[in-house]
């Protein structure tokens, strides 16, 4: 199921929820249909209300030894629940920066608080997954990594989630194992102003969600809407740096496309 929050062209304001089927959305209020809506008449908003906290798992910086029983925690750091942003926004760039530097990730979103949970009850409190595009400072994220204080302003400027939230039945077929979680095959590209500059795949990062939630839970208790980002998703040979004008997609395989624009 693909659900999705999202208001009326034409009446703006009020934020719906819905499900995404067959190119339709199909508005739902405590449980029941209430309508139908052609996608061209809806704009997708931030597919969560409330976001307690939010945890980048990145891919460079995690143990070799996941893969083992007696692996290491994964590493993560903290984003700014604050600087979310929803699809299709226009961003614009601070005051501090000439040009950015982009990253994708799939995000997991928690259905429940939870505490030293295990593998297994991790997987279970995943509600669905969605898509991310980070907005990164070059220059501070350069500054971060030589003072060795862990991400900050570098990851501070504008994160954008959805557009739709999958739930887990829906990719079952792209289950690569189950040992540590679930872990999932998905291809995943990543656009400039409509020109591919990477491309990878989920099933290259050595990290579930359930890995990723189970370790969080150790030390503080997860809570409901928790959003967990795993990625960078695609990789590049080449530095990607965007400027005023440029438009970004992150399309990864059955979940959709997200995309957002640097403001003139």
């Amino acid at each position: 199921m693909k659900l999705l929050r999202f208001e009326l062209r034409s009446e703006p304001g009020r934020a719906r929820s819905g499900i995404v089927q067959g190119g339709r959305i199909y508005e739902t209020e405590n449980g029941e249909g209430v309508a139908i809506h052609e996608a061209i008449d809806v704009k997708p908003l931030i597919p969560l209300a409330h976001v307690p906290s939010v945890r980048f798992f990145h891919r460079d910086y995690q143990p070799e030894n996941l893969s083992a029983f007696e692996a290491e925690d994964p590493v993560f750091f903290y984003g700014n629940p604050n600087a979310l942003i929803g699809p299709s926004h226009m961003v614009f760039l601070p005051p501090f920066a000439a040009h950015l530097t982009v990253r994708g990730f799939v995000a997991a979103i928690t259905v429940s608080d939870g505490h030293a949970l295990t593998v297994p009850l991790a997987e279970e409190t995943i509600l669905g997954f969605t898509l991310m595009l980070a907005l990164v400072g070059p220059s501070e994220e350069a500054q971060d990594r030589q003072t060795g204080r862990g991400f900050g302003r570098s990851y501070d400027i504008a994160t954008a989630l959805g557009p739709v939230l999958t739930t887990p039945e829906e990719l079952e077929d792209f289950t690569l194992t189950e040992e540590f979680g679930r872990h999932f095959g998905l291809e995943a590209v990543l656009r400039v102003n409509g020109v591919e500059r990477g491309r990878g795949n989920t099933g290259d990062i050595p990290l579930t969600f359930a890995q990723a939630v189970s370790s969080a839970s150790q030390s503080c208790p997860i809570r409901e809407t928790d959003l967990f980002a795993i990625g960078p998703v695609t990789q590049s040979t080449d530095p990607i740096f965007v400027a005023e004008g440029d438009e970004i997609q992150l399309s990864v395989e059955a979940l959709g496309t997200l995309s957002i624009k640097i403001s003139h």
